[in-house]
């Protein structure tokens, strides 16, 4: 599941300078939108490594 991490960095990263580009053009209510997606992929990338952590203390 290393890979699936690796992905999700990469549209935290992603996300992160869509937020900021929509807010510096002005456009708030998109970069409130680019900014919640953006955090809900941070608190899923924390959810799969706690996982990971939790399977490999049990295996």
């Amino acid at each position: 599941m290393l890979g699936s991490k690796y992905i999700d960095f990469a549209l935290i990263i992603f996300m992160a300078y869509f937020t900021f580009t929509r807010f510096a053009k002005g456009q708030v209510g998109m970069g409130i939108f680019f900014a919640v997606l953006c955090l809900l992929n941070i608190v899923t990338l924390v959810m799969k490594i706690k996982q990971d952590k939790a399977r490999a203390k049990n295996a």
